[in-house]
């Protein structure tokens, strides 16, 4: 074997090892990595013991297979914070292999550390906020888009077994990617799809087949040949059933009566909440009376402290999303697919998911442009095909009305790292005249001039969304201490109180167990809830609103917050409810409020 090209394959690997944690260490120094949402928060406290009192891997959200992987890590490290430390993990990771795979297309030194340091301006550009404030499904889209750049700049013409070896990064990424957040990665794999068949089409293809005469029939013998098929098909093959591997113990782990009720209000939920939203009472009495839905009931699920009545079940979310899609449904559906279309052209150009469109923007012309200085006639189809995926994957959100930054963002990361494979794969396939020299390093001095001046507007952001954080998460540190100092109490806590709310990524300290639930939330109702509430409640048996009015239960919100809902659903049941202030916590200008609630004299009839 060539020295040189070992010396070559051991620098490739050591110089991202170097580079990549100074990037990670000035990011950890300017900014404290928080979890985003409410969501990433609840997931790790399942998972670290928080919640219950013991690491669980029943998240729901995660596969089981990683769920049970990453509370196995809690038991035998309880002191770290190893959810924080997968996820920071899973960007290390991705950023690697990235920078490992495009250094094999210099030579010099000067060169790898030179495209390390563009690379890292780029990355901290696209990532920074994501970086910061870490969500699990954009971990997931970020993972799926370096599977996909790693399978595309994969050489041609591999044996079976060095195109195997090769792409082992790509199918693990794929399958982490799945066990991360399955519904995520099923969003992109029509991009995945696109990159196998680059690839495959390359491999294959010459220029006289883009005719397809009366040799198409050897064409086909040779793309769907024997090494082709030990391949392609078969990558396919091996990663779905991996990932159909993993959805089967995800499975079994759920196999309780009690889980799969509680998955079915879950959907029901989600649907609700994250899709269809709900029609107005007032304006819908007669459908709300017919489904037997009180105003009471809604003024719960519109607070989203629905947990209080077992009534609001998975049937009764199911028929409220039904009704609500059928409404929004009325238009034609050539109407709402002509709305997409402008609305999916609109971002792409708007300042609404800045910067990363214009990254996709700047990745179309620049593949363009050198496309048409090689005359290469294959990019047309790419590009159709790369427009194709992109607007089934975006018109599925547009319709379904689930366009928010945690999906939309990792939609871009994925086209950008494709359309960044395609350029490289074109920069380096065959030897460069020297317009194409210059056009290299002016696409280059581009990415980097625009990801200098999107870094330059990113931080300040960055830097005013921390600053907000520390000042919200004044008042529920105090409460976090306060729950502490009162261990026999159980606090169940307003939703929308809390929706401000995060805690560091990195911190030991969140990991240990709370007293307080909201109530409400898409872990309500599971059988881990459940068993909270029976721990301090005594019996399985007790409906949550009686043990509410109970010693050892107190009712939380904010001072602004608005306890008529929860006040006129109990006396919708017959009884009146006292709440009595014993405490508030927080030294701001809108404090949590602590209440007793009792039972008072029964409602007039």
């Amino acid at each position: 074997m060539d020295p040189n090209r070992i010396n070559q394959g051991l620098r490739n690997r050591i110089l991202p090892l170097i580079v990549i944690p100074v990037v990670f260490l000035i990011t950890g120094i300017c900014f404290d990595f928080y979890y985003d949402l409410n969501d990433d928060v609840v997931i790790k406290d399942i998972l670290s013991g928080a919640f219950l009192g013991r690491p669980d891997g029943h998240t729901n959200q995660l596969l089981y297979p990683l769920g049970w992987l990453i509370s196995f890590g809690y038991r035998l490290m309880p002191d770290l914070p190893v959810y924080g430390i997968f996820l920071l993990g899973c960007y290390a990771l991705c950023f690697y292999l990235l920078g490992m795979r495009s250094l094999r297309y210099y030579q010099k030194l000067r060169g790898k550390l030179l495209l390390l340091l563009l690379e890292s301006v780029i990355f901290l550009s696209l990532f920074l906020w994501e970086l910061v404030y870490v969500q699990y499904s954009v971990v997931c889209g970020l993972l799926a888009g370096t599977a996909c750049f790693w399978f595309y700049t994969t050489k041609r013409d591999l044996e079976t077994g060095e195109f195997w070896m090769s792409n082992l990064p790509a199918l693990g990424l794929v399958w982490l990617a799945f066990l991360l957040r399955s519904e995520m990665l099923l969003l992109v794999t029509p991009f995945l799809a696109a990159v196998g068949v680059y690839h495959w089409a390359e491999t294959v293809l010459r220029d006289e087949d883009i005719y397809l005469g009366p040799e198409r029939k050897k064409l086909v013998k040779r793309i769907f040949c024997k090494k082709n098929n030990l391949k392609y098909p078969a990558f396919v093959l091996i990663m779905s059933l991996g990932c159909l591997a993993f959805w089967g113990m995800d499975r079994l782990a759920y196999t309780e009566e009690s889980w799969g009720e509680y998955r079915q209000f879950f959907d029901a939920r989600t649907r609700v909440y994250d899709y269809t939203w709900y029609p107005d009472y007032e304006e819908n009495q007669e459908f709300y009376e017919s489904i037997e839905v009180t105003g009471e009931q809604m003024d719960l699920i519109d607070s989203y402290n629905f947990g209080l009545d077992p009534a609001i079940d998975a049937n009764t979310l199911d028929r409220i999303a039904s009704f609500e899609a059928r409404a929004k449904s009325q238009g034609s559906l050539g109407y709402r697919l002509k709305a997409g279309i402008w609305e999916m052209g609109w971002r792409m150009v708007s300042a609404t998911d800045t910067p990363y469109n214009y990254f996709v923007l700047v990745g179309y012309g620049l593949v363009i442009v050198l496309a048409f200085m090689q005359r290469d006639k294959s990019c047309i189809w790419k590009l159709i095909l790369l427009g194709i995926v992109r607007s089934i994957a975006w018109m599925y959100l547009l319709l379904a009305g689930r366009v928010v930054a945690r999906i939309a963002h990792p939609l871009y990361f994925v086209e950008f790292l494709i359309l960044l494979a395609l350029l490289v794969r074109k920069l380096h396939d065959r030897p460069l005249w020297n317009i194409e020299r210059y056009y290299r390093r002016g696409a280059l001095l581009l990415l980097v001039v625009i990801s200098g001046f999107c870094t330059f507007l990113m931080f300040p952001r960055v830097a005013a969304e921390q600053e907000r954080r520390e000042q919200v998460n004044k008042t529920m540190e105090e409460f976090r201490s306060y729950a502490a100092a009162h261990p026999e109490n159980y606090y169940l806590m307003d939703v929308y109180s809390t929706v401000d709310f995060s805690e560091k990524l990195l911190a030991a300290d969140g990991e240990a167990y709370k007293n307080y639930d909201l109530l409400g939330g898409w872990v309500f109702h599971s059988p881990l809830q459940r068993e909270k509430v029976e721990k301090y409640s005594g019996s399985q048996d007790i409906p949550l609103s009686e043990a509410l009015l109970g010693e050892g239960f107190c009712f939380v919100i904010e001072s602004t917050g608005d306890i008529s809902p929860i006040e006129n659903w109990y006396k919708a049941q017959g009884t009146t409810p006292e709440f009595t202030e014993i405490d508030r916590v927080g030294s701001g200008d809108n404090p949590l409020i602590i209440y007793q609630l009792s039972e008072g004299k029964e409602a007039d009839s």
